[in-house]
């Protein structure tokens, strides 16, 4: 894995890590500047936790797209 998916794949975690929602059986690669995300979410139950996860999946999509290290993202997500 080169240096730069590496980076690249703690970039996404970071993003990700920005929604308060259970991503524990979530797994996140980058491979040739592509993003995959596979496994499954689930809502946390908290004063700050997102409501309409497929819409914080959304977003989460369009900014990890948006990122200039990577070209596309495949998300395969459950949402519990």
């Amino acid at each position: 894995m080169p240096l730069e998916d590496k980076l690249a794949r703690m970039t996404v975690l970071r993003e990700i890590a920005r929604y308060d929602m259970n991503t524990s059986l979530l797994n996140v690669r980058v491979i040739n500047q592509v993003a995959y995300l596979d496994g499954r979410i689930s809502r946390n139950h908290g004063p700050n936790s997102v409501r309409d996860l497929r819409k914080a999946l959304s977003e989460i999509e369009d900014t990890i797209k948006a990122m200039p290290q990577i070209n596309d993202a495949v998300i395969e997500v459950a949402v519990y």
